[in-house]
């Protein structure tokens, strides 16, 4: 009997310590099996717990230092239950939200704010229209993704600053504004100017897996002439240099415009 119950005790004893163990289990301890997983990502100056803690270094796959991020996991995801909040602070880019899963099991997020200098980033532009200046700054109340692309979207974004860097010099823009509203796969959102700018800017968007289309009217707001040239890249202007752009790619090409 005395033998019995100290195999009982030993065994509770051992799941008191395995309990204690995954509740406060830290983090560092779970770097080399997250790392595998991070896309060439690497996390260094790890410390707190799994369920609370941050990387003080993150590293992209050059090497070169990104950011720090905190997180904070719930334990019910020791049930299969994801509930994450993600914090990340870098010199290039600022981003948080708080990751769940919806009924279908898909990852979706919420309170996402980004925020980061276009100048910062390698963006493919056209060299003759130059390339983005400004900051964006993007917050999305939902976002439910399928295989990487947002099914399920509501939100907005703005472009503060909004200029084009050409060979012949800067190109200023103004401040441009747009919702995001998603749904069944399909992106779209309207397009302007918040109304104290050089340039009137007003229209729509619309993006799916199948292809994107836009829209847009372009209204120069003074003679500036490096506007006018530039806008005269992106089409024939009328007689007080208002152009209509309207571009459209993939599928989206041939399918007829969406009912305003």
């Amino acid at each position: 009997m005395k033998r019995s119950r100290a195999a009982w005790l030993t065994v509770a004893v051992l799941l008191l310590l395995v309990v204690l163990l995954v509740l406060f289990l830290p983090a560092r301890w779970v770097v080399p099996f997250v790392q595998t997983r991070l896309h060439g990502l690497r996390l260094d100056g790890v410390h707190g717990l799994v369920w609370d803690g941050a990387a003080e270094r993150v590293g992209g796959p050059d090497g070169r230092p990104l950011g720090r991020v905190q997180w904070q996991l719930s334990r019910r995801a020791l049930w299969g239950a994801l509930d994450l909040r993600l914090d990340f602070q870098g010199p290039r880019l600022a981003a948080s939200g708080h990751l769940q899963r919806d009924a279908q099991g898909r990852p979706a997020w919420r309170e996402v704010k980004v925020r980061t200098g276009l100048a910062d980033w390698s963006i493919p532009s056209d060299p003759a229209l130059g390339t983005p200046q400004g900051t964006l700054s993007v917050a999305l109340a939902h976002a439910v993704l399928q295989a990487g692309w947002p099914v399920e979207l509501e939100g907005r974004a703005q472009w503060h600053g909004a200029a084009m860097q050409t060979r012949a010099g800067r190109i200023a823009l103004g401040n441009l504004e747009t919702d995001l509203h998603g749904s069944n796969g399909v992106l779209s959102g309207q397009l302007h100017d918040l109304g104290e700018g050089p340039l009137r800017v007003a229209g729509q968007w619309q993006a799916s897996p199948l292809g994107w289309r836009l829209d847009l009217l372009l209204q120069p707001r003074s003679g500036n002439p490096a506007l006018r040239r530039w806008l005269a890249r992106l089409g024939t202007p009328e007689t007080d240099g208002t152009v209509h752009l309207q571009r459209r790619g993939g599928l989206a090409a041939a399918a007829p415009e969406a009912a305003r």
